[in-house]
């Protein structure tokens, strides 16, 4: 998965047709995650490849990453999108926008 980070947000970009990564991804993003100076930042994941017949749900992306299980002291959102029709993209930057503290924007 690609990665950016920032003291701001933590943005992902997870491959929905990937299944057999989801697991893998999941474990580094949550050692990443502990890192101090990203303590209680917003992650957005983007779903990527939504526009893809075998491309797996935002809520399954959750569950085998076990994000609702192993997140809960930052906000968090997996926004489908397609890299390809940008649907979604511009849905993912707000969300980030409107979940950075004030002091961070």
């Amino acid at each position: 998965p690609s990665l950016v980070m920032a003291e701001k947000a933590v943005v992902s970009t997870q491959s929905t047709g990937d299944k057999k990564r989801f697991e893998e991804t999941g474990e580094e993003l949550l050692e990443l995650l502990e890192e101090e100076k990203l303590l209680q930042t917003p992650l957005l994941i983007y779903a990527n490849k939504q526009d893809l017949y075998k491309s797996a749900p935002p809520s399954q992306i959750a569950n085998d990453l076990q994000l609702s299980s192993n997140i809960r002291e930052r906000p968090w959102q997996i926004q489908a999108c397609s890299a390809i029709t940008k649907e979604g993209i511009k849905d993912g930057m707000e969300w980030v926008y409107k979940n950075l503290s004030p002091k961070k924007k």
